[in-house]
């Protein structure tokens, strides 16, 4: 438990030393051995820190615990424990963790693409913390980190105000692409929270300038993009050159009408009846209210499907060495993880423009390509290119997109927002970067 005495925010840093009874890869906290994620020693910030958010996707669990390792006490409080629409195992690797009284309310989101008939309505959980501020007033934080421009950070950003010794960020994850049809009221209470909190998070170049367009200070912007979790990352085989894996295609995510499912079969399915003598493969791990018209698809004998369901994260993995690249058609991503995941595991990614992820890591020719899911010559003039290389070249661009994200660890996803802690206790120099890799 936290105790109550406020931790003094101006005191000099405390050096934290390996304990001898465990290997250098092991430390201790809370009680906790935690697989290491860091050096053996490390600053530790003289502060208490409370990050209110929705639920601990599994790949934020090792951004959490770096977090955590760097201040001298860490505190989450969920809306939920996970979310209607999300299936995994709730994994919250040893951080303390309470689950807020909450309300609930599901929405829809609703999007046009610009330019396009392509649309979409996927369904949204709007929570409404209804002790935030009790909750907070026990833990006398010293900062309080809080996702989202909603309610919950409207909440945490009246807790700072009415105790200023609290310093209140922000945790922002959009671009300017998933954010163009929001409503002028909500609009207005993102101006107002960002003028209010003292340091705020992005996750990427295209939130960085959303965050510029509703008037944030670019002195108090702080780098928090997303890492994949590095305990279940694929290897990447050695039979890199074998013939059937080229034709296999790996696409990871909900099967429904946001992430642009139904169009690429149809592109896939056009490509191959241009293509007779093309064999493709199609592996679809995930599930969602489209499988059944996915299942009933009519295509041609080039083309096979199969639908792998929900994959755990290590199941996952394997699945990525069996296939030659990854296929990522989404029409609205405010990132896409499975980027991160396919790169770490040498797989080239045909990604969509309309995920950040794609437009901030994919080079075409280099790791993967970028196309225009809304465009039906677009995706196959990305495969003409990926069914063109030769054996060298793809043992090159597997090597190559290993290398582009080999730097994007946990540990340095948490840089930025350790280094607004630092700054709003006054122990040490920010640390900036615009560019999210």
């Amino acid at each position: 438990m936290i105790a109550h005495n406020r931790i003094n925010s101006r005191r000099q840093p405390v050096i934290r030393d390996t304990p001898a009874r465990h290997s250098a890869t092991d430390r201790v906290r809370g009680g906790h051995v935690w697989t290491a994620n860091q050096p053996a020693s490390t600053e530790i910030i003289p502060a208490r820190v409370v990050f209110l958010t929705h639920y601990i996707p599994l790949y934020q669990v090792r951004v959490l615990q770096a977090i955590a390792q760097r201040v001298q006490d860490f505190h989450v409080l969920l809306s939920t424990h996970i979310e209607p629409n999300r299936d995994f195992q709730v994994d919250w690797g040893g951080l303390d963790v309470s689950v807020q009284k909450t309300v609930t309310i599901r929405r829809r989101w609703k999007q046009k693409l610009a330019d396009s008939h392509a649309s979409f309505v996927d369904p949204l959980y709007v929570h409404f913390p209804r002790d935030t501020s009790s909750r907070l007033s026990k833990l006398r934080p010293d900062i309080v980190m809080s996702l989202e421009l909603g309610a919950r950070s409207l909440g945490a950003v009246r807790y700072c105000q009415n105790h200023p010794e609290t310093k209140s960020i922000l945790c922002t994850y959009m671009s300017e692409h998933t954010e163009t049809n929001r409503g002028w009221m909500r609009k207005l209470l993102r101006r107002q929270l960002i003028q209010r909190a003292d340091a705020i998070t992005y996750n990427g170049p295209s939130c960085h300038r959303y965050l510029r367009q509703l008037g944030a200070d670019p002195s108090r912007l702080y780098r928090l993009p997303y890492a994949a979790d590095d305990r279940t990352l694929c290897r990447p085989p050695d039979d890199s050159n074998d013939s059937r894996k080229r034709s296999r295609l790996l696409y990871v995510g909900q099967l429904c009408a946001r992430k642009g499912v139904v169009p690429m079969i149809n592109q896939l399915a056009a490509y191959c009846n241009r293509y007779p003598q093309r064999v493709i493969e199609l592996r679809l791990a995930g599930d969602g209210p489209l499988q059944s018209e996915i299942q009933g698809f009519e295509r041609p004998p080039n083309l096979t499907m199969k639908l792998l369901g929900n994959l755990p994260p290590l199941a996952l993995a394997n699945e990525m060495k069996q296939c030659g690249a990854s296929i990522a058609p989404t029409l609205a991503d405010e990132w896409l993880m499975v980027v991160n995941e396919a790169l770490h595991a040498g797989l080239p990614v045909i990604g969509s423009i309309y995920a950040q992820a794609t437009t901030t890591l994919i080079r075409n020719g280099v790791n993967g390509w970028q196309y225009d899911p809304c465009d039906n010559a677009s995706l196959a003039i990305a495969l003409d290119q990926y069914f063109g290389l030769s054996s060298a070249d793809v043992e090159l661009m597997q090597r190559r997109c290993q290398e582009s994200i080999a730097h994007c660890t946990p540990n340095w996803a948490a840089e930025g927002v350790i280094s607004a802690i630092a700054d709003l206790v006054g122990v040490s120099k920010k640390i900036t970067g615009g560019d999210v890799t």
